[in-house]
């Protein structure tokens, strides 16, 4: 079931859906404020609407579809939420064969696709991913997977994702028989007691939040609120590593963490191990006392009146009556030693009618202990001589008691830790130019401390503006050939801005020379020989046609060629790079004014040269360009440039 959700500020509009097929139910998740009650709720379907709290809606065929759901509260409030459907079924089965010599059931998995929509598909069991995921499905090529599983009479659940259509998805539970059991015991499992359910939302190129502590038996539910991403531990094997494989929006997938420690993960297609891109960390701790429960559960199909002991290596240390028969249960409590322990389930009147299983207890003397580490941006203007510098902590197992921040060794403050493991704070470093080392330290562990660095603006230096050009076109060179008595090619067509570049071919001395005979529009190159080179200058927007001299003539007599320079126009207006040096610049970067109206503006580039592309009408005439920082309106440098004339012709017939 796949969830959608959209924010408003006093009610929100939320709804879930099942199987993905040509007939599919839609459920209401939404929510509004307490005494003012939802009161419409108008779904579109595309293909219908319907005002129904929780309707089901029959689609005509397979596709894909927005379906919408509009909610609006008996004050007015109204919020709507959106997700784009495609219907999308894996239909599963499942085959269990007899317990082999190993104690295993042969298991297979069929998995078709009817509607050719889910492409590749990964596959799980019990959560963990089916080596060859993700597999290739069509409507005509069914997947078929032989494997095993452990007979340990417990259910178990196949779980099918798509990762093209992220609301495809199947789950079949199915159990299998005890092949460890000889008598009227059986089923038995041992799970952790008591543990949290933690949500980590996956969204498109982020985990939320990237930074969680837990206790050793929690459970971290893993939700899609993006599409195309997995959860993969650093971990590539043991009980702690996990792969959930590229899945999409609406699924989930839950992780329990077995032994105490940082356990790092990522997604495979945007992040990699060690926190690279995409990534996370689960801190796990062990509970308080390092003693942990655990839940024995197990059936009988004979409730003796004597009950049944439970043993750890060997010692009872639990006797207890059937509460009839069927499933059982029991708690027991196993120090976090790190080590493995057999516990075992004994009838009593029937001692040889027993359950064994082995445990690994987690090793508390593993737990991570105190870790910072530290990042720092420049965050705002100077101010009496300091910058503003965000500083960012992550913090593993950190004291209760805070931390404390130095500048270059002296203190800044005591700060308290988020309890998300993540703590951005503010603080102000001098602005000289120079590396200010910032240090973090635990108050509560001297030992627990992280270093950084950075090298901040310098306050006196006043701001300057200099060198300052503007240029429209993209400053292309295009090449003529002035071969042995014509020019290649004849007639070229550039953009304005771009400049035309004649190479000297032919054997025979030749000129490029404009018709035009004054102004920035003409140019003369002199007889130039073979090998020689001339360009031309940057030419406004029309027709400028030329000769050679001595074996042409204006006006496309004998050897003779044009040039047509077309305005780089859109919407009648045309691109202008802005170029210019600056010192001193202030936090808030600059911005260009064109005519007096703000055009752009953007960050200083830390190396002093500066670029940036304004838009400029394209009338042909001159127009103001002016650079101005934005914390210093004082400091400017000004130009002015000729744009093109969108509305010039440039063809002419005659």
């Amino acid at each position: 079931m796949a969830l959608s959700i959209s924010n408003a500020q006093n009610c929100q509009s939320a709804f879930s859906f099942g199987d993905t097929g040509i007939t599919i139910d839609f459920f209401d998740e939404s929510t509004a404020n307490a005494g003012d009650p939802i009161v419409d709720w108008d779904w579109d379907f595309e293909e219908g609407t319907s005002n129904q709290q929780n309707p089901t809606f029959i689609f005509s065929e397979p596709g894909t579809y927005e379906v919408c759901l509009t909610i609006t509260t008996q004050s007015g409030c109204t919020s709507t939420s959106c997700v784009d459907i495609e219907t999308c079924v894996l239909q599963v089965g499942i085959t269990l064969g007899d317990c082999d010599a190993d104690g295993n059931i042969p298991l297979t998995i069929n998995i078709s696709d009817p509607f050719d929509a889910a492409g590749d598909i990964n596959v799980s069991i019990d959560g963990n991913l089916v080596p060859g995921s993700p597999f290739r499905i069509r409507d005509d090529e069914p997947v078929t997977i032989n494997t095993t599983v452990t007979g340990d009479g417990l259910e178990h659940l196949v779980t099918v994702n798509s990762e093209d259509v992220g609301t495809c998805t199947a789950s079949v539970p199915f159990s299998v028989p005890d092949c460890s059991s000889d008598c009227f015991l059986s089923s038995m499992s041992i799970s952790t007691q008591g543990g949290a359910t933690h949500t980590v939302d996956v969204g498109d190129d982020f985990f939320a939040p990237n930074n969680l502590t837990i206790t050793v038996g929690d459970i971290v539910d893993f939700v899609w609120v993006g599409d195309g991403h997995s959860t993969t531990s650093d971990a590539t094997s043991g009980p702690d590593s996990w792969n959930s494989g590229v899945i999409g929006f609406g699924s989930s997938y839950e992780v329990s963490i077995t032994n105490p420690g940082v356990h790092r993960y990522y997604c495979i297609p945007h992040g990699g191990p060690n926190g690279t891109g995409m990534a996370g960390v689960l801190v796990a701790n062990c509970p308080a006392g390092g003693q942990f429960d655990l839940a024995i559960n197990f059936t009988t199909s004979i409730a003796n009146a004597a009950g049944y002991e439970v043993l750890i290596d060997g010692v009872v240390v639990q006797q207890n009556n059937y509460t009839g028969t069927g499933p059982q249960s029991a708690v027991i409590t196993v120090a976090g030693d790190g080590q493995e322990h057999t516990i075992e389930v004994r009838d009593i009147n029937d001692p040889s009618c027993i359950l064994s299983r082995t445990y690994l207890a987690p090793d508390c003397g593993a737990a991570p202990s105190c870790s910072l580490q530290a990042t720092a941006t420049e965050s705002g203007p100077c101010n009496n001589n300091e910058v503003p510098v965000e500083l960012v902590v992550m913090a593993i197992n950190p004291g209760a008691s805070g931390f404390n921040v130095a500048v270059n060794g002296v203190s800044s403050g005591n700060f308290n830790y988020d309890p998300s493991g993540t703590t951005t704070i503010t603080i102000n470093v001098p602005g000289n130019g120079q590396s200010q080392n910032i240090s973090v330290q635990d108050i509560a562990d001297s030992n627990c401390n992280t270093t950084t660095s950075i090298t901040t603006t310098n306050c006196a230096i006043p701001c300057a503006i200099t060198n300052l050009t503007a240029a429209t076109g993209s400053a292309t060179l295009h090449t003529v050939e002035v071969r042995d008595f014509d020019f290649f090619p004849q007639h070229i067509t550039i953009t304005a801005g771009d400049q035309v570049q004649w190479i000297w071919t032919g054997a025979v001395a030749h000129t490029s020379t404009s018709d035009a005979t004054a102004g920035p529009d003409s140019w003369e190159s002199g007889l130039l020989n073979n090998g020689d080179t001339y360009t031309s200058p940057v030419l406004s927007a029309g027709l400028h046609p030329y000769y050679c001299i001595p074996h042409g003539a204006p006006g496309g007599v004998g050897m003779a060629g044009t040039i047509t320079v077309q305005a780089d126009c859109t919407n009648g207006q045309v691109s202008a790079n802005v170029s210019f040096s600056a010192q001193g610049g202030g936090f808030n970067g600059y911005q260009v004014l064109v005519d007096g109206q703000l055009a752009a503006s953007g960050a200083y580039d830390p190396s002093g040269q500066n670029s940036i592309a304004v838009l400029i009408p394209g009338d042909g005439l001159s127009h103001d360009i002016v650079v101005q920082d934005v914390d210093d309106p004082a400091c400017t440098a000004s130009t002015s440039i000729t744009t093109p004339d969108c509305n010039a012709p440039t063809c002419s017939l005659s």
